[in-house]
């Protein structure tokens, strides 16, 4: 059978990483059959959509497809559950973004323990989280902001998914960084309830991930304030980052927000090396990666990271969360 150009070019990206056996090592192959992606959100959520992208990408790289199975609640712990009593064949994957290590972080007795109990593959994608405020705040900027704030202390209130959330500690960073003094008020109900109390001016600030709080700025119904990142990204180029602001506290703050790929411990070595191979060359995959930039990802911090650095991403944003929740006193949960 006679190859088509495309698949003649990924099988040969897919052979150059190794993930395609030579005839002298077919025995060796992996991945030889379905890989099982866990999500821990629901179908359509903006993580659903991004991983799914990415598992049509191994599809192509590799030829085994890729079968998406949400399983979402209880803060991604249902989907880690299911991944650790999964084979540890490297055929069951999950994604999971880093308020997995909060969720860790908060529990004052957890039977669970990123460090050992889960082995990291590859970081998909990495992108700077946001600071927005509601067209009720008489601010514009972040040096306005911070003045603000702290001419009105315990005034503005600050809004989050949960206690523990990623939203939550990045504001809890800044508060900490910049001496301010602003209102917790969590929205267990996710973005959607925030969102609509932003607008409403029922809540002043909230930290997001950009992407997703772009069609709301555009509509000019609340205000992008700062890029909590090192540099502007390409769908907001007029909003700055933080060594951009004019606030010196700021000027090497960074809040990462990042999805991974992990797989069962006691997967071997070998294969999770070829599924970080297999991540990477998916997300090199030129479709592939016009469909995550079209979700508003950063080309430039989409991949590239292999299971020994991506376990000191994780490990080392472990330190910070833990050192946020002692120093912001925020209280352990059972």
């Amino acid at each position: 059978m006679q190859r088509t150009p495309l698949v003649a070019r990924l099988s040969a990206l897919a052979l150059a990483f190794g993930l395609l056996p030579s005839p002298a090592s077919a025995q060796e192959a992996f991945p030889r059959q379905r890989i099982n992606l866990v999500i821990p959100y629901a179908a359509g959520a903006a993580t659903d959509n991004f991983a799914r992208i990415i598992g049509d990408g191994i599809t192509k790289i590799t030829g085994q497809p890729v079968v998406a199975n949400n399983r979402p609640g209880a803060n991604g712990m249902i989907a880690v559950r299911s991944v650790q009593s999964a084979p540890a064949d490297g055929y069951t994957i999950v994604i999971l973004a880093n308020g997995i290590l909060n969720e860790q972080a908060l529990k004052k007795s957890t039977d669970f323990d990123i460090r050992k109990d889960l082995i990291p593959v590859a970081r998909a994608s990495q992108a700077p989280l946001g600071l927005f405020a509601s067209n009720t705040l008489p601010v514009n900027n972040m040096k306005e902001l911070v003045e603000y704030v702290r001419k009105n202390p315990g005034k503005v209130n600050f809004a989050t998914s949960g206690v523990g959330s990623i939203a939550h500690l990045t504001t809890e960073r800044l508060q900490l960084a910049l001496g301010l003094n602003m209102v917790h008020v969590p929205y267990p109900g996710g973005t959607g309830p925030i969102n609509i109390a932003l607008m409403a001016g029922d809540v002043q600030v909230f930290v997001n991930e950009m992407g997703s709080m772009r069609p709301l700025v555009l509509d000019k119904k609340i205000k992008a304030i700062a890029t909590l990142g090192e540099a502007r990204i390409p769908i907001f180029p007029d909003v700055p980052s933080t060594p951009e602001t004019g606030v010196p506290e700021l000027r090497s703050f960074f809040a990462p927000f990042f999805f991974g790929f992990f797989v069962a411990p006691g997967t071997e070595p070998a294969r999770v090396e070829a599924l970080a191979t297999a991540v990477n060359a998916a997300i090199a995959e030129p479709g592939t990666r016009d469909r995550l930039v079209a979700l508003g990802y950063n080309p430039a911090l989409l991949g590239g990271t292999r299971p020994a650095e991506f376990r000191k991403i994780v490990n080392d944003e472990l330190v910070r969360v833990e050192a946020v929740i002692r120093d912001a006193k925020i209280p352990q949960q059972q």
